[in-house]
């Protein structure tokens, strides 16, 4: 009589591995400190230096100007630089939270079906046109070769503040497209960006 022990089958089919399913999400949650960090340089930091230099350079032109009595031309050419880099990277911050001014006595009055189809062509038309437009603005940028009259500095260095703009909108706007065409087919029709409870980075 043959007798079969099942240890000697113990090795050959091994045993399955564990999922860490901690490991993803860490992952995740540093990807997403990462992705907020870097939005956050160029939307929030970026602009606030900016925007700390040129009133540090306004309180210079005022002390020339007004104690001194010799104004300097490089102190209003700074600032309006700035001024242009602050309203480019601040857009992208309303966009961010949605605190841009909207016109919605239409988008008000409809109920929640008709909001959701109302934001998918919102954002629809949004990432369209940019995307169309994006090109052709980095192209001219890459190829601009001129520079500021005073300090010199490259003029695509400042007016790049604009193609960032158009990226970072195109790529809100796609994400909130396919959010809100998700929501709409499964008869959701929940906004779940920019919620009262969290703020949303795209």
């Amino acid at each position: 009589m043959i007798r079969i022990r099942p240890c000697c089958f113990a090795g050959a089919f091994p045993a399955p591995a564990k999922t860490n399913f901690g490991e993803g999400n860490r992952l995740m949650i540093k990807l997403k400190k990462a992705a907020r960090l870097f939005m956050d340089f160029f939307e929030i930091y970026l602009p606030s230096a900016v925007f700390l230099s040129m009133f540090v350079v306004f309180l210079i032109n005022l002390i020339w100007r007004y104690v001194f009595r010799n104004p300097q031309n490089w102190t209003m050419e700074f600032s309006i630089n700035s001024f242009v880099i602050i309203g480019l990277l601040g857009a992208c911050v309303a966009h961010r939270m949605e605190d841009h001014v909207v016109f919605d006595l239409l988008y008000a009055s409809v109920g929640q079906k008709g909001k959701t189809v109302l934001r998918i062509l919102s954002n629809l038309l949004i990432a369209l046109f940019i995307s169309l437009a994006l090109p052709g603005t980095i192209k001219y940028l890459w190829q601009h070769p001129a520079i500021t009259a005073i300090m010199k500095i490259p003029q695509n260095i400042i007016f790049s503040s604009f193609a960032i703009l158009l990226i970072f909108s195109a790529v809100r706007s796609a994400y909130r497209l396919v959010q809100d065409v998700k929501s709409l087919l499964n008869a959701t029709y929940e906004q779940t960006y920019n919620t009262e409870e969290k703020e949303s980075l795209i």
